[in-house]
């Protein structure tokens, strides 16, 4: 996946933090051991030694040199030996004296035999995450602060009232943010404007990024006009979001149904649903229209989709933002 160069080089610049706080606390740590156990500094000082001597026996030009290599090799191991048998003595590990990396198989330089290391390719995921979801406001939305009050107590031809409604809502929510995994059920949440099918949003992402998932979120107009913009050169050199959108653990797509419809949006709404679908990768899409509205604004690929394969769930009341205007009024 190509990245921009914005994102990668914030990425670099976390990778290289690592491997030099790894190699500053390791030199600290050697230079306190090797005070305290002069025998531990001089074999260094000696192993140090025999490297310039082998390379010195090797350019000497003399015919046989394989003795006086096998006893450097032999004098080398056995001082190795001995600085594991003092730092045994002193109860410390064998690599006590060796950085200590975030990530061993490439010690934070983020490739492998010429190849990008796995933990520098989720790094640079979780900063595209990060870019994603900058300006969304996971702090002020939670399960705590969705209030209940505001949804009103009179029952419904249901025999239930839009709190009671709102209420299971919640706990159900609740229950899928503390229990998700990767393999978790896509969700439809369907009401009208403004009875908290974002702030539940949020409050799900919030959970399940605690959790350390990989969560992207964001308006269905915001993602689709990035991905047309990278789709036809208008962008900067970013190529990445269709496929976050894809690949992430959770995808959030806010306001599904307000996007502006064309042939390019309605292909990548479908790209989007259908692969994470068979990748088994949980959505949770948020939109003000019902089934019938579904199915009069997309085509049957994707309102089946959403009918067939999502859980939906529910939201009933008032709009929230109306009654906390009230509410404020009454109180002022």
């Amino acid at each position: 996946m190509a990245y921009s160069r914005e994102i990668y080089d914030r990425a670099k610049f976390l990778l290289d933090s690592y491997r030099r706080q790894a190699v500053n606390e390791n030199d600290e740590r050697r230079k306190v051991f090797m005070a305290a156990n002069p025998e531990y500094a001089e074999l260094d000082r000696e192993i140090a030694q025999t490297s310039i001597r082998l390379t010195r026996v090797m350019l000497s030009g003399q015919k046989d040199i394989s003795e006086t290599v096998a006893e450097i090799r032999d004098r080398n191991l056995a001082m190795q030996q001995r600085q594991l048998e003092i730092l045994r003595e002193h109860g410390c590990p064998d690599d006590y004296l060796e950085p200590k990396f975030h990530c061993r198989s490439c010690g934070d330089t983020g490739f492998v035999d010429g190849k990008m290391c796995e933990c520098f390719k989720e790094i640079l995921r979780k900063t595209a995450y990060e870019e994603l979801n900058r300006s969304t406001p996971l702090e002020l939305c939670s399960f705590q602060s969705f209030s209940l009050d505001f949804y009103p107590e009179k029952a419904l031809n249901s025999n239930l009232s839009p709190r009671q409604m709102m209420e299971k809502v919640k706990r159900h929510c609740w229950e899928y943010a503390n229990t998700f995994t990767r393999q978790s059920a896509s969700l439809l949440f369907q009401g009208g404007v403004g009875l908290g099918k974002t702030h539940m949003s949020l409050a799900i992402a919030g959970k399940v990024i605690s959790k350390g998932y990989g969560v992207v979120y964001g308006s269905a107009q915001n993602f689709f006009n990035t991905i047309e913009s990278e789709h036809f050169g208008r962008g900067e050199d970013k190529q990445y979001t269709l496929e976050l959108l894809k690949s992430c653990d959770l995808l959030i797509l806010d306001d599904i149904g307000t996007e502006f419809i064309t042939q390019f949006t309605t292909a990548v709404f479908y790209d989007i649903i259908n692969t994470r679908l068979l990748r088994r990768r949980p959505t949770i899409i948020s939109t003000n229209l019902n089934l019938d509205g579904l199915k009069a604004r997309y085509d049957d690929r994707i309102s089946s989709r959403l009918s067939g394969s999502y859980t939906r769930i529910q939201f009933v009341g008032s709009d929230i933002r109306i009654e906390v205007k009230k509410k404020v009024v009454r109180n002022s």
